[in-house]
């Protein structure tokens, strides 16, 4: 009775997970990788990741969302890694970390973004399907990457100056690899993803 109350959790916690997070579920870095090598697929971007023990490296490109303040969308580039700290009983965590490359707008500056943080992932069955709900958290620095996406230089609005005035605990923001997704397992090799800024995402093992 637990175990179904809780995979009925799991399941309400991922339904939020369509509207949570700007990044794809799809290509956001997993704490349960395997070794080997996984390639993710999402509706505006794709992610190869090689899992070796305890350690994963991997590189994503993918599209940023239109927002109301700006229709044009950008390529990011990643690079991350992933350490498993413990797993057991189907509960996974791992610490993240990578650095994100957003050239910005047209006439804003280009930021680096590094980010750091821990994924949890957790895997349950309903009705003998096997799924598993993951979980990232990750912080930045506030650079400037926040302030609405509008096309004009970086400072002249004098966003640079109440940066300069915060200590790094104030700048601290959520990083590019926080995300929140529900995944199926089709197969051993196939994985169908929900969440994280993307309806459907395919991540495929080999």
């Amino acid at each position: 009775m637990k175990t179904t109350w809780a995979a009925m959790a799991s399941l309400g916690v991922a339904a939020w997970a369509l509207i949570a997070s700007p990044a794809e579920a799809s290509t956001a870095p997993v704490a349960d990788f395997v070794s080997g090598q996984a390639l993710g697929v999402g509706l505006s971007g794709v992610a190869w990741d090689h899992g070796f023990g305890r350690g994963a490296l991997g590189l994503e490109l993918r599209s940023t969302t239109p927002t109301p303040d700006n229709y044009n969308s950008r390529f990011l580039a990643a690079a991350r890694g992933t350490w498993r700290i413990t797993e057991d009983r189907g509960l996974h965590v791992g610490l993240l970390g990578g650095v994100t490359l957003d050239p910005g707008y047209g006439g804003q500056r280009a930021y680096l973004l590094p980010d750091l943080g821990v994924g949890v992932a957790h895997h349950f069955s309903v009705l003998q399907w096997p799924f598993t709900l993951r979980f990232n958290v990750t912080l930045t620095l506030d650079q400037g990457q926040n302030r609405g996406g509008y096309p004009v230089p970086y400072g002249e609005d004098g966003y640079a100056t109440s940066l300069a005035t915060r200590n790094p605990l104030q700048r601290l923001t959520l990083g590019p690899n926080t995300t929140i997704s529900l995944a199926y397992a089709a197969s051993d090799r196939y994985e169908v993803t929900l969440g994280g800024g993307t309806l459907l995402g395919l991540r495929i093992k080999y």
